[in-house]
């Protein structure tokens, strides 16, 4: 099982990612701040201990984008060895593909009122 803490951004990475480069840095933020820390950790679940999703959590994964999902991927990928890095992008493409599918199968709600 892999420890949460060693990939989970923490402050402590922001701030060098903010050094060396503040668009990324921004960009991820911008990302984060699209998913509940409850889904931001249950998501880092998913792909690294090979966790379900909920509905609700891969709504709020989808709304981030595919480019979002992949530099988040990239940077986690960063601060793994070599030997868990193709570990992690296949599953990080499955909880995607997992995600899309759960996604566009949920019910969307009526913009049509049935009230007068």
């Amino acid at each position: 099982m892999i420890k949460l803490s060693s990939i989970i951004p923490s402050q402590g990475l922001q701030f060098i990612l903010m050094k060396k480069n503040p668009e990324l840095s921004q960009h991820l933020e911008q990302c984060h701040a699209k998913v509940t820390k409850c889904c931001a950790i249950k998501i880092s679940n998913s792909i690294y201990n090979n966790n379900t999703l909920s509905e609700y959590c891969c709504q709020k994964h989808i709304t981030i984008g595919k480019a979002c999902h992949d530099d988040f991927k990239k940077l986690f990928m960063s601060k793994l060895s070599n030997e868990k890095v193709t570990f992690v992008v296949g599953m990080g493409d499955q909880i995607w593909n997992h995600c899309v599918a759960i996604v566009d199968l949920a019910p969307i709600a009526s913009t049509l009122s049935i009230l007068p």
